[in-house]
């Protein structure tokens, strides 16, 4: 689990509160927390967590914390002290995870949260890397098209690289400032032609280093195959 996770506590009850903090603390890796009564809630959790724990609430405001956490995208685990209560809450919101308050809930507490907590570590690192996946799919596409195209390309630049060279020996019937308009054209089409180049001889690299990956694994896999059972 991410040290940097946070939990949200909303409760009334110090004393419930008291002993989840001390005993969550005493764990190898304990997330940040965010601790309100229902006083400070104004209908919405407020800030940054990843996992909301409600616990012992005054008489009356349950419901109304429960109906505005079940809109939420992020875990929630509900403390309950029957039940009838749990079972109620389950029946209603579906979603969230009701727990009863009974003896050694903390531990059943902190194994639920944890799983909770590393779910919610899988999900942005899955999130992560399917916007990995697609900007290596964009660049890839433009790196194809940069293939594709590169021998035109470079037969633009030697056009232009080839006129700027005849203006240059010619240079004297031009004003200076033609004279170093036509040396700077010269010049930046020559390091575009030698980007382009490079840009040639990096997909060589690359297509002679996956060629010799295919082939490494074609032996093994060979290997494998003749080995006697």
């Amino acid at each position: 689990m991410h040290k940097s996770r946070v939990v949200l506590i909303i409760a009334d009850d110090a004393a419930f509160v008291r002993d989840l903090l001390a005993r969550w603390q005493l764990e190898r890796i304990a997330p940040g927390f965010t601790v309100m009564s229902t006083e400070l809630f104004n209908g919405a959790a407020t800030g940054r967590f990843d996992l909301a724990v409600i616990g012992p609430v005054r008489n009356g405001r349950l419901a109304t914390i429960l109906k505005a956490m079940d809109t939420d995208s992020h875990p929630v685990i509900c403390v309950l002290e029957t039940s009838q209560q749990a079972q109620s809450v389950k029946a209603e919101y579906p979603r969230l995870l009701a727990l009863q308050q009974h003896e050694g809930w903390i531990d059943s507490l902190l194994l639920l949260a944890n799983e909770c907590l590393k779910r919610v570590e899988l999900t942005v690192r899955l999130r992560k890397t399917e916007q990995a996946v697609t900007l290596n799919a964009h660049n890839a596409t433009l790196g194809r098209y940069m293939l594709d195209n590169r021998h035109s390309i470079s037969n633009l630049l030697t056009s232009v690289l080839g006129n700027a060279e005849l203006l240059m020996m010619d240079s004297d019937s031009f004003s200076e400032m033609a004279r170093d308009q036509i040396q700077t054209i010269h010049d930046m089409a020559l390091h575009m032609h030698e980007i382009m180049q490079r840009f040639s001889s990096i997909a060589v690299e690359m297509q002679v280093a996956e060629k010799s990956s295919q082939d490494e694994t074609g032996r093994v896999s060979h290997l494998f195959a003749q080995s006697p059972s």
